[in-house]
């Protein structure tokens, strides 16, 4: 069992740099009035983001909305946001932890400060709460709580003790944390560091919200690139490649940092194949080494995730051709899942296995590939029909919704009426 230098109040850890045999690239580059991000892990596109410069990051902001009506038969507020649906909010969130007066009562015509948990989508507005959460590389600050957590990542029990008193240290009483995994890896002065700016940047967002009218942004979430850098910068190696004219005087992000002309990143661009990429990973169908492939499929209750088996007719010797194939499926499908932005409940119909050993197998190996996602994702284990289930949170569009629009023909059915 190995130590976390923390407990004992060490400044550095013998581990920042042994998690890194990876190499993550960031490239940012504006086009025709929009900002394009793209995220590689040695050259594989592993996520992509796309919006206009007049457009701003709904998740994860913090506003001052209007209560419009309050239904307390399904617990359930409307509140005007300055959208055009007025976004939900739950009133069945516990309030245990809370400050004693964190929360002021929902009343219709009263102003409230929410922070949006899901961007609208369809006719649906957004899902807001009044758990405010301000996430850092190294922990998540609530600022109207005085809860001490650890993340669900930090498994091994002495560590979990020591994050958590490193937590209460942090906290001391003044607001709620959640240890992140990144702590392990941390400097403890930079975790201390990181949580006061956190709390100044949330007492300034609210500091004069008596004098403003909602609807209102108080505090807008941070640009996508630096939300990558933020969340993958204490696992991989990032480089963050930046156009020279929009970013000339760009902040620290946590990464090594590189700034390009418009032509140098438009080379960076085509030399990593991203546009080709994308194509790719708006297929249906994805083909695998050995003749295998998957089917995925995009739809509005569930995406679902098909394993075709390959020509291959042997396996090692003591594996089944299917647990074979099914294990070399699963690098691609974690990619897919994050590279398609799926969300929701995701169902994956893997080749037939008999053997209970097998799929336990399998259900590690895919936890363990989706274990570097920033997005969080849960394995409910294997149905009773055979089926890999698993719920991913939503946060902002597919890559399917950013880069298509309904064909004006068919409606996006993919066919037409005969009749």
């Amino acid at each position: 069992m190995r130590s976390w230098p923390l407990a004992q109040g060490s400044s550095s850890s013998p581990w920042r740099n042994t998690l890194m045999p990876d190499r993550m690239q960031i490239l940012v580059r504006k086009t025709d009035g929009r900002t394009e991000t793209a995220l590689l892990q040695n050259g594989s596109l592993w996520a992509y983001d796309r919006r206009e410069d007049e457009a701003s990051e709904l998740v994860g902001a913090l506003l001052l909305g209007r209560v419009e009506r309050v239904l307390p038969d399904v617990k359930a507020a409307f509140v005007d946001i300055g959208r055009k649906l007025n976004g939900f909010l739950p009133i069945r969130e516990s309030d245990s932890f809370h400050a004693q007066n964190g929360k002021a009562p929902l009343i219709t015509g009263n102003d409230v400060i929410v922070q949006v948990k899901k961007d609208e989508k369809g006719g649906k507005g957004a899902f807001l709460t009044r758990d405010v959460a301000l996430p850092g590389q190294y922990v998540l600050l609530m600022p109207m709580s005085r809860f001490v957590g650890v993340s669900k990542r930090i498994t091994d029990p002495a560590e979990h003790t020591a994050a958590k008193a490193l937590g209460k240290a942090v906290a001391d009483g003044r607001f709620g944390v959640i240890v992140r995994h990144a702590a392990l890896f941390a400097r403890r002065e930079d975790v201390f560091s990181e949580a006061e700016e956190l709390f100044l940047r949330w007492q300034e967002a609210t500091a004069h919200v008596a004098a403003v009218k909602a609807p209102a942004v108080l505090l807008q979430e941070s640009p996508f690139h630096r939300i990558l850098a933020r969340d993958y910068a204490a696992r991989y190696a990032v480089e963050l490649h930046l156009c020279r004219q929009e970013h000339a005087n760009a902040p620290d992000e946590g990464a090594e940092t590189h700034q390009h002309t418009t032509v140098e990143m438009d080379a960076l661009w085509q030399g990593n194949r991203v546009q080709q990429q994308l194509k790719d990973a708006l297929s249906r169908r994805v083909p695998l080494p050995g003749g295998a492939s998957l089917i995925i499929d995009e739809r509005e209750a569930l995406h679902t995730i098909d394993v075709n088996s390959g020509g291959n007719v042997s396996a090692p010797e003591g594996m089944s051709l299917a647990l074979q194939q099914n294990l070399q499926a699963i690098p691609e499908i974690a990619r897919q899942i994050r590279l398609r932005n799926l969300s929701g409940i995701l169902l994956i119909d893997f080749i037939d296995m008999d053997d209970p050993a097998e799929k336990a197998q399998v259900a590690n190996a895919l936890e363990e590939a989706l274990s570097g996602d920033r997005i969080k994702t849960v394995l409910h284990g294997f149905t009773s029909l055979g089926l890999m289930e698993l719920t991913r949170k939503r946060t902002g569009a597919t890559l399917r919704e950013m880069l298509t629009q309904p064909c004006s023909h068919c409606g996006g059915t993919g066919s037409t009426n005969l009749l």
